[in-house]
C-alpha cells in the first residue's frame, strides 16, 4: 500500500520472479516507517470519533446500532466503487488482487479480513450498550494492545516480524494504564461486574482481532499494490457481514427499527472509516501493527477531547484524568516508537 531486497509493502509492485510467493515468504525485514509514518497513523486514528460520533447519531434515529453498522458500511462501499468506476489505476489494482488470490501469493483467507472489521462495528453497536464506553473503550483497547505484540511477534500476515523488547513492552504497558485512566471518570456509569465480563471479553476479542485485519489488510495492499483496493475489498466483505447481522436480527425480533433520517450528513461515517482503513492499510507494514494501534488510539483519544470541548455530548466536558490518559498515550507512542526510529535511522 529491481533485487529481492526491495521493499514489498504498500505502493510498491513486486517484479516478476522465478515463481509466486505467498504473503508470509514476502515479508520484509526492518521498518521502512519513520516519525511521519506514526504521525500519519495518529492522524488516521483521529478521524474515528468523529465516525463513532456520525454512527451514534444515526444508530439513535434508527434505534438499530446494527443497522447503523451496515448503513456506514455499506456508504463507504458506494464512495470507493464510485471511484473505482473513474479510477483506471484502481481497477487495476483489484484485477491484481484477484490474480494474487488466483495463483496463491495472496492466501485467499486474507480476502475475508472485513469481516474482522465488522466483528468490531458489530461489538460497538451491541456490546458496548452493556458495557458502558468506558470499559468497552479499556477491553477494545487491552485487545488492540495484546493483538499488535502477537502479530507483529509472529509476522502474521507477512508483516515485519518485530520480537517484543523492552520498548515496546514498556510503550504496551503505559497505553494500557492510559487507557485506564482516561476511563475513570466514566467508570462510576457501569453496571455490576458480573453483569458486564461477557461483553467486556467480547470487546477484548474484537479489538485483537481489528489488529489481525490491519495486519492482513497490509498483505492485501502489498498484492494489489494500493491501499484503496484493500480498502475497498474491506468494505465490500464488512458491509455483507454487517446486512446479513441485519437480517438476522430482524427476522428474530421481527422489527425494522426507525424510518431513514433525511439528513445526510449522518451518513458520513463510511467516508471516515474509508480515510481510516485506507491510512492504516498503508502505513502497517511500515510501523507493525502495535505502533500503528497505539498511535491511532492516541488519535482518537485526543480527537474525542477535541470533540468533546468543540462539540459537547451528552452534558460533559473532559476531566483531568482523561487529559492525561491522552497525554500518557503520546508518551507510550514515544516510548514504542524509539527502536523504530534507530532502524530508521541506520
Amino acid at each position: 500500500m529491481s533485487t529481492p531486497t526491495a521493499p514489498t509493502g504498500a505502493g510498491h509492485r513486486r517484479p516478476a520472479g522465478p515463481g509466486p510467493q505467498s504473503a508470509e515468504q514476502s515479508r520484509p525485514s526492518v521498518p521502512r516507517g519513520g516519525p511521519l509514518a506514526v504521525a500519519a497513523a495518529i492522524a488516521a486514528g483521529m478521524v474515528v470519533p468523529v465516525q463513532a460520533r456520525l454512527n451514534g447519531e444515526l444508530s439513535q434515529r434508527l434505534d438499530d446500532g446494527i443497522a447503523a453498522a451496515a448503513i456506514s458500511f455499506s456508504g463507504g462501499l458506494v464512495l470507493l466503487s464510485l471511484l473505482a468506476l473513474f479510477s483506471p489505476g484502481l481497477r487495476g489494482a483489484l484485477r491484481r488482487l484477484v490474480g494474487a488470490a488466483r495463483d496463491g501469493r495472496l492466501p485467499r483467507r486474507y480476502l475475508l479480513a472485513g469481516v474482522l472489521g465488522g466483528t468490531f462495528a458489530l461489538a460497538q453497536s451491541t456490546a458496548a450498550l452493556v458495557t458502558g464506553v468506558a470499559v468497552f473503550t479499556v477491553s477494545a483497547i487491552a485487545g488492540q494492545t495484546f493483538g499488535g505484540l502477537i502479530v507483529d511477534s509472529r509476522g502474521i500476515g507477512g508483516g515485519l516480524r518485530q520480537r517484543p523488547g523492552a520498548a515496546r513492552l514498556t510503550g504496551a504497558a503505559v497505553i494500557l494504564v492510559a487507557a485506564v485512566v482516561s476511563a475513570l471518570p466514566r467508570f462510576a456509569d457501569t453496571l455490576a461486574p458480573a453483569t458486564i465480563i461477557l461483553p467486556a471479553l467480547a470487546a477484548l476479542a474484537a479489538g485483537f482481532l481489528l489488529g489481525v485485519q490491519q495486519a492482513l489488510n497490509g498483505a492485501t495492499t502489498a498484492a494489489s499494490g494500493s491501499p484503496i483496493a484493500a480498502t475497498w475489498l474491506n468494505f465490500l466483505v464488512g458491509a455483507v457481514f454487517l446486512a446479513a447481522a441485519w437480517g438476522v436480527k430482524t427476522l428474530v425480533q421481527g422489527t425494522v427499527g426507525d424510518p431513514l433520517p433525511t439528513s445526510l450528513w449522518v451518513y458520513l461515517g463510511g467516508l471516515c472509516g474509508v480515510v481510516f482503513i485506507g491510512a492504516s492499510a498503508f502505513l502497517v507494514r511500515r510501523i507493525g501493527v502495535l505502533l500503528l494501534s497505539m498511535a491511532s488510539i492516541a488519535g482518537q483519544l485526543a480527537s474525542s477531547i477535541a470533540l468533546d470541548f468543540l462539540v459537547p455530548s451528552g452534558g460533559r466536558s473532559p476531566s483531568v484524568l482523561t487529559v492525561l490518559g491522552a497525554l500518557l498515550t503520546f508518551g507510550a507512542v514515544w516510548i514504542a516508537s524509539r527502536r523504530l526510529r534507530d532502524t530508521t535511522a541506520k
